[in-house]
């Protein structure tokens, strides 16, 4: 059964950087895995001038882009809000889904602080640990953030204990 966990946390908290890390720890353990990654930003993935945008600008709802090495589907969801289940149930062959982002999901998450990053600290009844660079006074379980194989065996374990 596919697990979400979600890693979140603010800019400059070095959320992609763990990820990137992560991704390669637990390919090595046989982990099936995909990334959803949220953007604040109105992203697109398509270029301009290319068929692809072009039929997409001119009314498709959705385009899929493909080559014998991987493919892509584009989705114009202009009126509906991003639904995180929605999204990770385009994933049929894995066994485990990382999300960059969506702090306010209702999922195990691991909220990712630095303290030079100024920013508070934030944590809900879903956050499962902290990966952080110092020892915060919280009841909640505290990972090194700049130890990704100690986050890489927390994920695996968390994977199994239910």
């Amino acid at each position: 059964m596919m697990k979400l966990i979600g890693i979140c946390g603010y800019s400059g908290s070095g959320k992609t950087t763990l990820l990137k890390k992560l991704i390669v720890l637990l390919k090595s353990y046989n982990i099936s895995l995909a990334v959803i990654k949220h953007s604040h930003h109105d992203m697109d993935i398509d270029t301009p001038g290319k068929d692809s945008y072009e039929l997409r600008k001119s009314g498709a709802e959705q385009i899929i882009v493909a080559c014998d090495n991987r493919w892509a589907l584009i989705d114009e969801t202009p009126s509906n809000k991003i639904d995180l289940a929605d999204l990770a149930n385009k994933f049929d062959t894995v066994d485990l889904v990382l999300v960059e982002g969506f702090k306010d999901e209702k999922m195990a998450k691991i909220v990712c602080y630095r303290e030079a990053n100024y920013k508070p600290l934030f944590y809900d009844e879903y956050t499962i640990a902290i990966a952080t660079d110092h020892v915060l006074d919280i009841n909640i379980k505290q990972l090194d953030i700049n130890n990704a194989l100690s986050i890489a065996n927390f994920i695996k374990d968390n994977l199994t204990d239910k």
